[in-house]
C-alpha cells in the first residue's frame, strides 16, 4: 500500500508541475499577444488619422484657393493687373 501511495503522490506532483509549466507558457504568450494587440491598435489609430488628413487635403485640392496658389507658385501664372513680388536671395 505504501508503494501505491508513493506512486500516486509522484503522479499527482508530476501532473501539478505539468499544469504549472503549461500555465506559465500560456501566460507569457498572452502578454506577448497583448503587446502586439496594443501595437496594432496604435497603428489603426495612426491610419485613421492619416485617412482623415488625406480627406481634408482632397477637399482643399478641390478649392479655388489651391488652384490659384498652385498656378502662381509652380507656373508663375497671374491674373491680369496682378504683380508677383519676390524677395532678393
Amino acid at each position: 500500500m505504501k508503494k501505491r501511495t508513493k506512486v500516486l503522490t509522484f503522479m499527482v506532483m508530476l501532473f501539478v508541475i505539468c499544469v504549472f509549466c503549461g500555465y506559465t507558457r500560456l501566460h507569457q504568450k498572452s502578454k506577448v499577444l497583448e503587446k502586439e494587440q496594443k501595437q496594432v491598435e496604435a497603428d489603426i489609430r495612426k491610419a485613421k488619422k492619416k485617412k482623415q488628413e488625406l480627406k481634408e487635403k482632397k477637399k482643399y485640392i478641390k478649392t479655388r484657393e489651391f488652384v490659384e496658389k498652385t498656378a502662381t507658385e509652380k507656373f508663375g501664372l497671374l491674373y491680369p493687373d496682378e504683380y508677383l513680388l519676390k524677395p532678393k536671395e
